[in-house]
């Protein structure tokens, strides 16, 4: 969990652990200190949600909801028009129209800095704090965005992610263990069954998935050889060309912290495949990351407010998804 600091703001890092009494710019130092030019920058685990699903940024802001209109044929068997030659009563075709919505919410944060602070920080001497607190809020959003791709909102739990959408069929039985722990006779089985089950699960309107989304952990123990028959290929490569001998075409495994059980509210180690398709699934960002200009009321303290929109992943065929979680046998 993020640290507070004395201030009460939120304190975000990659591991969870600064030592906060540490922090600030009064510090001792002595005639043999020497202060370097560079501040180090805090790191985050960060990606770019655009690379693993399609985003709308722009699309319905200020609005409340996002619908998306789907259409359903209906019609009856195919057979049925050889029936009835001649009559009154001729079977025919229709569709029909159903609707799945998202809402939309509106976010806003703000810095604040003042005077004296800015006096007190300039005594650092290579440090620029009203830069700094901005870009603080700037990241605030971009990960708040992030993780929200992925796992969805706590605020409202119809706000869901890529990972944690409630129509999405969820397999049990496929990875019974981490990939990169199987022997060489469960990875050969899960290779036989990943890409049937997945046909299956469409009900043969998709063969393929176009992405593997596994757990980064398991991911980065890929290297290892794919069997004992197999040694000078990994298992990465090997699942790799099998995909592309079947399919015909490049199914990306790509790593994804979120989704290893203690990075998502499912608590689980959670396999995804799925179709990068925006008719299969769909993020928006109604208004992106917007900031309003500083301002002060008295001249000594002065304000910075920030403020977007944002909606879930919107699933639209959740049959072209598939969710495995790794379920140990005991």
């Amino acid at each position: 969990m993020a640290k507070q600091t004395i201030r009460g703001m939120r304190l975000f890092n990659s591991a969870g652990d600064v030592d906060i009494t540490s922090s600030g710019f009064k510090f001792l130092i002595d005639s043999m200190s020497f202060i370097r030019a560079k501040v180090i920058k805090q790191r985050f685990f960060e990606i770019m949600p655009g690379d693993y699903m399609p985003v709308d940024v722009g699309e319905a802001a200020w609005k409340s909801e996002i619908v998306q209109n789907l259409e359903f044929q209906e019609g009856g068997n195919f057979e049925d028009g050889f029936v009835n030659q001649g009559g009154s009563r001729i079977p025919q075709t229709s569709v029909a129209l159903g609707q799945i919505r998202m809402p939309v919410k509106t976010w806003r944060k703000k810095c604040s800095w003042n005077i004296a602070e800015i006096a007190e920080a300039a005594n650092v001497g290579n440090w620029d704090v009203v830069e700094g607190k901005m870009a603080s809020l700037k990241k605030n959003w971009d990960l708040g965005i992030q993780a929200a791709s992925f796992n969805g909102l706590n605020i409202d739990t119809s706000l869901t992610g890529l990972i944690t959408n409630a129509d999405v069929t969820i397999n049990t039985t496929l990875v019974p263990k981490k990939i990169s722990s199987m022997d060489d006779t469960e990875f050969q089985t899960f290779v036989g069954n990943v890409l049937a089950t997945y046909a299956l699960n469409t009900n043969y309107t998709r063969m393929f998935p176009d992405v593997f989304m596994i757990p980064a952990a398991d991911y980065l123990g890929f290297g290892s050889a794919a069997s004992s028959l197999y040694p000078n290929i990994t298992k990465k490569a090997y699942l790799e060309q099998v995909f592309k001998d079947q399919a015909g075409k490049e199914i990306k495994i790509v790593p994804m912290v979120y989704c290893q059980s203690a990075y998502n509210p499912e608590g689980k180690d959670r396999y995804v495949l799925y179709r990068n398709d925006p008719e299969t699934l769909k993020m928006s960002i109604p208004v992106d990351f917007t900031m309003n200009q500083a301002y002060t009321l008295n001249g000594f303290d002065f304000e910075q407010l920030a403020y977007g929109q944002v909606s879930g992943v919107m699933v639209s065929h959740p049959r072209e998804m598939l969710y495995c979680d790794l379920t140990p046998t005991t």
